[in-house]
């Protein structure tokens, strides 16, 4: 009876995608609104939906405790007094906000999308009708619909509600240019053992020059076969106006699109986190609003094996 019902939970779920897919295809003309998901978090990190609780999903087989939150990390999330965490997923991006303020978006174009794809499933080995259903159906289906996802936790005693975002509310506007102050350009070159050396000096020759113990600035070796093995021989990390841009080689990744407002209100939310160790918190609090002051060009080489090699972007 469980396989049954999985089996046709599965087939309605890919007959759904498969019609939202359509509906949002190009020429379409259409993007599909959903309505707003709220997860409540109870102190013991149970999740419900509309008081449906994953429990009753185990009748497809579903194992209620895959859903479930460490109760110390819902106690640390209600001592900062975090009261909800809100999640867009808009076929141009991925937004966030946590107690109804904005942190910085996650953005993308067609075209970053889809390299993103590409570069995601050289890592994720996936059988090929599981890549068709996710590359042709459930992808597509996604991107021409928007999906909010509100989490709730416990509120702190003796604090005030916070009112959640109003759906459908603007969202965050890029930044207006700012002057840098600060200028970083960096090439950082790993060899096939993870040894990273800038300027052709490695950190092994600054080690033995200097006695400090920079072990743990290496990849793992599997790491940079990793690397090698997907054809990736740089990744660049540039910061500009609009935020931060990344490169899988030269094909363009999704932008963390930043603002003043959106660099305050994370610094904000990650320096009452206690999550996080107080010492990084406030660092963090202190300089992550200055962050769109930065000139910043990294770029972090891995062997190329004997390939062609790639000009950076």
């Amino acid at each position: 009876m469980r396989i049954t019902l999985r089996s046709k939970c599965l087939s309605a779920l890919a007959l759904a995608t498969l019609l939202l897919s359509g509906c949002g295809a190009p020429g379409g003309g259409l993007n599909i609104v959903l309505p707003r998901i709220i997860v409540d978090i109870d102190k013991d990190g149970n999740p419900s939906v509309a008081g449906i609780s994953p429990l009753a999903l185990s009748i497809f087989g579903i194992d209620p405790n895959q859903f479930k939150i460490d109760p110390a990390t819902v106690q640390k999330l209600t001592d900062s007094n975090v009261q909800h965490l809100e999640l867009l997923f808009r076929k141009d991006g991925l937004y966030t906000w946590a107690n109804a303020k904005p942190a910085v978006p996650l953005v993308w174009d067609d075209g970053s999308f889809q390299n993103t794809q590409d570069l995601a499933l050289k890592f994720v080995a996936l059988d090929p009708s599981a890549q068709g259903v996710l590359t042709n159906v459930l992808l597509p289906a996604a991107r021409s619909s928007e999906q909010n996802i509100v989490v709730r936790f416990p509120r702190k005693d003796g604090e005030a509600e916070i009112p959640l975002r109003d759906m459908g509310g603007a969202l965050p506007e890029p930044g207006t240019a700012v002057d840098p102050t600060t200028f970083v350009r960096m090439h950082i070159s790993f060899d096939e053992n993870g040894t990273p050396s800038i300027a052709n000096i490695s950190t092994k020759d600054i080690q033995a020059a200097t006695g400090m113990d920079l072990s743990t600035a290496a990849l793992p070796i599997e790491n940079v076969q990793q690397m090698m093995t997907a054809g990736i021989q740089h990744i660049t990390i540039r910061t500009t106006p609009e935020g931060i841009k990344l490169w899988s080689n030269d094909k363009p990744l999704p932008t963390l699109r930043w603002s003043q407002d959106t660099l305050t209100s994370t610094a904000d939310l990650v320096g009452q986190l206690q999550l996080i160790d107080p010492a990084i918190a406030t660092i963090v609090k202190q300089f992550l609003p200055y962050l769109n002051t930065l000139d910043a060009n990294l770029v972090l080489k891995f062997p190329t094996g004997g390939a062609a090699a790639i000009p950076l972007p």
